[in-house]
């Protein structure tokens, strides 16, 4: 899994059926400081976050694992809103 922030949306008017009826939101990779880690993904969303949240996305296979991802075209899939980070000094 990777620790992600979502930056913003995207809109496809055209696009493959199995992409039919997800939202599309644009995240960028986060560490657990909170700092940008510079790595951009397009993923789906399965779980209804939005923009400015913390959330955990799967990738590659693992992204076609969820209940309504099997057998779709996603590659980045949002499985989890991340509500507190704790970590040991």
């Amino acid at each position: 899994m990777k620790l992600v922030k979502i930056i913003g949306s995207v809109t496809s008017t055209i696009k493959d059926d199995t992409l039919i009826g997800f939202k599309l939101l644009m995240v960028r990779t986060t560490g657990p400081d909170l700092k940008d880690t510079g790595d951009y993904y397009v993923a789906a969303d399965t779980v209804g976050v939005g923009e400015g949240e913390l959330v955990l996305i799967v990738t590659g296979s693992a992204a076609k694992q969820t209940a309504t991802t099997k057998g779709k075209n996603i590659d980045a899939t949002i499985v989890a809103k991340v509500d507190k980070i704790n970590l040991e000094n």
